[in-house]
C-alpha cells in the first residue's frame, strides 16, 4: 500500500507542478494512472490465491470477483486426496467449444476459462473430490474519484511523478518530454527490482492526447 493517501499524493504533485487548483482533474488522473499501472504490469503485490473444493462431475467454478488474469502457467491446480498437486493447462472459452465430449470424467487436466461468465470449467470433469488452487493477478477496485483512499501501489514517487507528468501535459509545459522520460525510467527501475516481466505488452499512455507509443523494456 502507498504510504500517502490520494489527497497527499495529489497535493504533492500539484505543488511540484505549480498549480494547486486543478484538484478535480488530478483526482481523475490518479485513477487513470493506477488503472494503467495495474493493467500493464505484473506487480508482485497484485498476486492472490483462491482455493476451494471440487465435487465429482462439477462443471463450473466461479472465478474470484477481482480476477484479472492467471498469474503464470501453473496458476490453476487441483490437489488430490494424497496431497499431490496437479497443474492444469488453461485456455479460453474457445477451447471449451472444441471439446468433442464435454461430459468426460477423470482427473482434471485443463481449466477452461470463461471471462464473460467469470467461471472456469475443469476438464475432464472430476471423477472424485479435489481441492483447487488458483493463483491470479487481481485488479483493485476503481474508487470514486472524489473519495480519499490509499492506493494499492507501494511506490509513492512513481505516482507523484505520473501525476506531475499528466499535469505538464495538461498545461502544455515544455518540461513534459523530459519528465515523461524520467517517469519511464522510474517504472523500469522499479519493475526491475522485482525481476518480473510485464504481463501484457508493456505500454503506457498517460493522456488521450498523447499518441506516441511508449514501450518499456
Amino acid at each position: 500500500m502507498s504510504a500517502l493517501d490520494s489527497d497527499e499524493l495529489i497535493s504533492t504533485a500539484l505543488k511540484k507542478l505549480g498549480n494547486e487548483v486543478i484538484t478535480d482533474d488530478a483526482e481523475v488522473w490518479l485513477l487513470n494512472v493506477l488503472d494503467r499501472l495495474y493493467e500493464d504490469y505484473k506487480w508482485p503485490f497484485l498476486e492472490k490465491i483462491a482455493t476451494g473444493n471440487l465435487t465429482a462431475s462439477q462443471s463450473s467454478v466461479d472465478l474470484p470477483a477481482d480476477f484479472d488474469c492467471p498469474w503464470d502457467n501453473d496458476s490453476f491446480q487441483v490437489v488430490d486426496s494424497s496431497g499431490a498437486h496437479i497443474p492444469l493447462a488453461f485456455t479460453t472459452q474457445y477451447g471449451q467449444d472444441l471439446i468433442t465430449n464435454p461430459s468426460t470424467t477423470g482427473t482434471p487436466q485443463a481449466a477452461l476459462i470463461n471471462l464473460q461468465s467469470m467461471t472456469w470449467r475443469p476438464y475432464p470433469l472430476p471423477n472424485t473430490s479435489y481441492t483447487y488452487q488458483v493463483r491470479y493477478k487481481y485488479k483493485p477496485t476503481r474508487i470514486d474519484p472524489y473519495a480519499t483512499f490509499t492506493p494499492v501501489f507501494p511506490n509513492d514517487q512513481i505516482i507523484i511523478q505520473a501525476l506531475f507528468v499528466e499535469g505538464l501535459q495538461h498545461e502544455d509545459d515544455d518540461r513534459y518530454p523530459t519528465e515523461l522520460t524520467i517517469l519511464q525510467k522510474m517504472i523500469a527501475n522499479y519493475q526491475g527490482k522485482f525481476n518480473k516481466q510485464a504481463q501484457k505488452s508493456p505500454r503506457m499512455r498517460f493522456s488521450s492526447r498523447f499518441t506516441t507509443p511508449i514501450v518499456y523494456r
